[in-house]
């Protein structure tokens, strides 16, 4: 009878201790982000899990409004349409806030119309564009937060209906702002 309350106590003290050493907090961030480049910008609204400790999972949908005007491949491009991406960031402190380094891969559809000289029309397009990002999230009150972004990524068309548009490198400064819950 000894032995068995021996290894009770044992079992509950250990089980306790290692319950203590879990010091991060779940959280959900609900936000809007705005992008914006020389080749145009983003409007989105994004969705965060914040796991207990430095890693969380984004997700977000949004609006691309593409302006690469004569650095595409004709004299003038400008579209827009949705699109949606999956994303992860790596927080150094403990809890997510403050200094952060991130990727995710956008997906868009969007509707470009060219012109070369005279002569005019549109395409169809599907690009991915994986991108990194390096951030400073602000906690306001411990519930509200805005975030300063700067994003470097590649727009790669991975299906054109239609001429061939500009793609290539997309240099990105955003601001995000939202709850915490």
């Amino acid at each position: 009878m000894k032995k068995l309350t021996t290894l009770i106590i044992s079992f509950l003290l250990f089980t306790t201790i290692g319950k203590t050493q879990n010091f991060g907090y779940k959280t959900i961030d609900v936000g809007a982000e705005f992008l914006s480049s020389s080749k145009g910008h983003t409007t989105t609204l994004h969705l965060a899990y914040n796991f207990p400790v430095h890693h969380a999972l984004l997700l977000r949908a949004g609006y691309n409004s593409s302006k690469w005007k004569a650095t595409g491949k004709h004299d003038n491009e400008e579209g827009n349409g949705p699109g949606a991406s999956l994303g992860y960031r790596y927080y150094f402190l403990v809890r997510p806030h403050g200094l952060f380094l991130g990727a995710r891969a956008d997906v868009w559809r969007l509707t470009i119309d060219w012109r070369q000289g005279a002569t005019t029309g549109k395409s169809k397009i599907w690009t991915l564009q994986p991108t990194a990002e390096i951030g400073y999230m602000i906690l306001i009150n411990d519930m509200f937060f805005i975030s300063p972004t700067i994003c470097g990524g590649v727009q790669t068309n991975i299906k054109t209906d239609g001429q061939e548009v500009g793609d290539g490198f997309i240099p990105q400064f955003g601001l995000s702002v939202g709850w915490k819950f």
